[in-house]
């Protein structure tokens, strides 16, 4: 028989346990997520649009929620609660592109009512000048 290839009996306990604690040190490696620096950015980015676009002005709260979130989301990295992370960084997105709609929104509707206030304007003097024939 072939003694080299066998641990001696008193060391296969110690092997064992070994071997176990590198498995389970690589498996806890394995399961912790990276930080989420993409919906991160992107939270920014959208954030930077928003306020940008004057949504301070046409959406506070919108944009005052995605601000909120994004502190969250950077309060979880730091907690290293990656999968809240994510989803605080992804609803921090969605608020600031929500603002920026909302922003839009209401600068082409107060365009619209300046374009009305034209056209009736425009309207009354055309009437004006018919009845002076």
């Amino acid at each position: 028989m072939n003694n080299t290839s066998r641990a001696h009996p008193r060391l296969r306990p110690l092997i064992a346990a070994g071997s176990m604690g590198v498995l389970m040190l690589l498996a806890a490696c394995a399961s912790t997520p990276l930080a989420p620096n993409s919906a991160l950015d992107a939270a920014k980015v959208a954030i930077s649009n928003a306020e940008k676009a004057d949504a301070g002005h046409f959406a506070g709260a919108e944009l005052g929620e995605a601000r909120e979130k994004l502190a969250m989301a950077d309060s979880a990295v730091r907690e290293e609660s990656m999968i809240a992370a994510e989803r605080f960084a992804q609803e921090s997105r969605v608020q600031a592109e929500l603002a920026s709609a909302r922003t839009a929104a209401a600068k082409a509707a107060a365009v619209n009512k300046e374009m009305e206030s034209g056209a009736d304007a425009l309207t009354e003097e055309m009437q004006r000048a018919g009845e002076a024939k």
